[in-house]
């Protein structure tokens, strides 16, 4: 480090011009970031999960490329009403990506023309002034259409926007909506609700280009407003907001230059970064003010601070690095970007601080960053830890017991955590995107597939009428789940087409009986033009699919639901192999498997750290003392999500790792100063007075700004980003109180053994 430290002196401005000259070139790939939303993407591509997805895909087509619109009307069945659904729909079949658009208008019935299958429209124009009421009563009453396109009662309607699978893009969906909004606007009497897993994709993406960039101007807007009050000087606001700006400014780039890309996790990096790079800053400058102040001039005062600071800050930044790479292990490919690219931005923020800051403050005339004439507040909270210092050691034993109890009380309430997520998790129930989708849930059938696939294992052995009746009784099993509202198959197929082709003999909807039949209608349905069969079954007949159409439930009563499916299945389809999957799948799989991940990750941090302090430290009570005030705020922020309900879903699970690598960050600059006046010379109880006081001070400063920072996600529009503000900023604030008044109260308690040997001689000209 002395090498270091002589060369960032003695090259000031070639360390300057050399960052410059990289954000300059960061610039450009930073530009380019793009924002997405892909349930798909969260799993790697050899994932059971992504392998099931894919086979539906491969036989049936994808079910996450479909935009709906729908609207209610009480005068639906007129010429009018029904002229204006014409005019949209052969208006956005114009779309370009837009291959098919399924409305009442395109819905076919089967007719028996004397022994011939065929299929016609419901409506066509000419028939408009005299049928309408058959028409209603018919396309009301057909399994195809009735929970569909058309509700029962014949006064809400939907049409589905099909996008080209090739050309399924961010870009080229914003195209198909943009359209979509502007010609629906030229119908302002109908109030058109709009979802679909393609429209909240872009929706999503859009409103989070919109955070990202509102997070990082208004969190720097707070903060630069907090240091003036700090340090009523323009270097004390300047040279640690220059720092986290060119940190996220790299970052960004490295995503992009790297392939990578923002949602819902990674979009989070900013403020992170925002916070993690202030607070290294701030630790860094405090110490060179402290230097200052003692006597030292700037050159030496300068040494000091990257000799002292800079192995610690280096400590913090990789133990945080730790704490944020240990989601590389992780199985939900979201999650290990989010925990490279958070680790490599905490990196690039030690190393810009330790170069820019003595660069700059070597070729300024800056003398000290705060100035004594300024905000009152920092000296003020270093009086007031000096008293905090002397309670500690008044009542350390009380202090810590009364903590662990605290901890264990609080704590009882994990047990009552749940894992739980939506699909739509992320959005406020309150929000049009939500509202828009229940609407389809309360009046046709919601927006959420479950899909199943069913394997004879023989060509043609879907005309065996046993199975066929085994899976329409599936489909009535299925219904009987009040969250499922809707299911269709091969089954649903044959029961209209046998009522239609047989009326004499078959009952009100039944099943035919009779495989030869079955056989025959298989043949009529070949010979037309309609493609029907292509949705429910495969070309050899070996493979049915059943179409589920499910409320977004949870990803717990998802995985209930389940459950109990596959003891339904067991009992009764023993010789066929079944497929369960679809975009509702894909969501609860992927819960389960991003909260797991994520308690794995922190229990290896967890080790990682410990093995770390035992290195540095040589003691068993020092890794006691440096884990306990880190566990503590993640003990008791459990304990109290779990008191108030908050489910374990993604979103609140990743504040655990986040609340970590800052936690420990102020815990190792406590330590690290605690050692460092000790081997000056000082007693332990001075040192800890000392360390209390003078880092005490900046983790405060850094706690401000880390709450200033993540307290702007409260203004978030998505859910899962408001309470991860709300519980990341009261994680910190337990934090504080572990670290400057648990953490010295252990210290007097367990007493450890710390070397004191006196610290090496500071080089450099006065």
């Amino acid at each position: 480090m002395h090498k270091f430290a002589d060369f960032v002196i003695n090259n000031p401005r070639l360390v300057t011009f050399f960052i410059f000259l990289l954000v300059i070139a960061a610039i450009f790939p930073a530009s380019k970031i793009r924002t997405d939303f892909d349930l798909e993407n969260f799993y790697p591509k050899t994932d059971p999960t992504v392998q099931s997805y894919r086979l539906l895909e491969d036989e049936f087509g994808r079910d996450d490329n479909v935009i709906m619109v729908g609207f209610k009307s009480d005068s639906l069945f007129t010429v009018s009403s029904l002229l204006d659904l014409k005019a949209i729909v052969d208006t956005l079949e114009t779309i370009p990506n837009v291959t098919e658009v399924q409305s009442i208008w395109s819905a076919e019935e089967m007719v028996n023309l004397k022994g011939t299958l065929k299929f016609d429209p419901f409506l066509d124009v000419d028939s408009l002034r005299t049928n309408l009421n058959a028409i209603k009563e018919r396309i009301t009453s057909d399994s195809f259409t009735e929970g569909f396109l058309i509700d029962k009662a014949g006064t809400t309607t939907a049409f589905f926007l099909e996008i080209d699978e090739e050309n399924n893009t961010y870009e080229t969906r914003n195209e198909i909506i943009d359209r979509l909004q502007t010609t629906l606007s030229n119908y302002p009497s109908k109030d058109f609700k709009i979802t679909g897993i393609p429209f909240f994709r872009n929706q999503y993406v859009n409103i989070l280009n919109e955070e990202v960039i509102f997070y990082i101007s208004f969190s720097s807007v707070l903060i630069i407003l907090l240091l003036w009050y700090l340090y009523r000087s323009i270097s004390g606001v300047l040279i640690p907001m220059f720092i986290v700006w060119f940190t996220v400014l790299f970052t960004v780039a490295v995503i992009t230059l790297s392939g990578g890309y923002l949602e819902i996790m990674s979009s989070t990096i900013a403020p992170i970064l925002l916070c993690v790079g202030v607070a290294d800053s701030i630790h860094m400058i405090s110490k060179f003010d402290d230097a200052v102040q003692n006597g030292l001039k700037k050159r030496k005062a300068i040494i000091e601070m990257l000799l002292t600071l800079g192995s610690a800050t280096f400590l913090t930044s990789i133990t945080t690095a730790i704490g944020f790479g240990t989601l590389l292990t992780s199985s939900v490919v979201p999650m290990k970007r989010f925990g490279i690219y958070t680790a490599v931005g905490v990196l690039i923020a030690y190393t810009i601080t330790i170069l820019f800051l003595p660069a700059i403050l070597r070729i300024t005339n800056i003398k000290k960053v705060f100035r004594k004439t300024g905000g009152k507040l920092y000296p003020w909270i270093g009086d007031k830890l000096l008293k905090v210092s002397a309670f500690n050691r008044r009542h350390y034993k009380a202090i810590s017991l009364s903590a662990l109890l605290i901890c264990f009380v609080v704590g009882i309430g994990i047990y009552q955590l749940q894992v739980n997520g939506r699909v739509f998790d992320d959005v406020s129930r309150d929000s049009e995107l939500i509202k828009d989708s229940n609407f389809f849930s309360e009046n046709l059938a919601p927006a959420f597939p479950l899909e199943f696939v069913i394997d004879t294992k023989e060509s043609e052995g879907i005309t065996d009428p046993k199975l066929i009746q085994r899976i329409d009784d599936l489909q009535q099993h299925l219904l009987s789940y009040p969250e499922i509202k809707r299911a269709t198959s091969f089954s649903t197929l044959l029961k209209e087409l046998h009522q239609v082709m047989s009326p004499e003999d078959a009952e009100q909807f039944s099943l035919p009986v009779d495989q030869n039949l079955i056989a025959q209608y298989l043949l009529l349905l070949e010979i037309t033009d309609n493609d029907i069969l292509q949705n429910v079954t495969d070309f050899d007949y070996q493979k049915l699919r059943i179409a589920a159409q499910t409320k977004d439930a949870g990803s717990r009563r998802i995985n209930e639901i389940r459950d109990s499916i596959d003891v339904y299945l067991s009992q009764n389809f023993n010789n066929e192999e079944i497929t369960v999957t679809g975009s509702t799948v894909l969501s609860a799989n992927l819960v389960g498997k991003m909260v797991y991940s994520l308690a794995s990750s922190i229990g290896l941090a967890f080790i990682c750290i410990s093995i770390l302090m035992a290195f540095l430290f040589k003691d068993l009570k020092m890794v006691i003392i440096s884990l306990i005030p880190n566990i503590m705020p993640l003990v008791l922020i459990a304990g109290i999500m779990g008191y108030l309900g908050v489910d374990i879903k993604p979103s609140t699970a990743v504040i655990f790792t986040i609340a970590f690598g800052i936690a420990v960050d102020d815990t190792i600059h406590y330590l690290a100063r605690f050692r460092i006046e000790l081997k000056r010379g000082l007693s332990f109880q001075d040192a800890l007075e000392i360390t209390t006081q003078k880092t005490g001070r900046a983790i405060i400063i850094t706690s401000m700004i880390l709450l200033l920072g993540f307290g702007t996600l409260i203004t978030s529009e998505f859910t899962s980003t408001t309470l991860m503000g709300i519980l990341i900023s009261s994680t910190i604030f337990f934090a504080v109180i572990a670290d400057l008044v648990v953490l010295p109260s252990l210290f007097y308690w367990l007493k450890p053994n710390l070397s004191k040997t006196p610290i090496a001689q500071i080089k450099g000209d006065k």
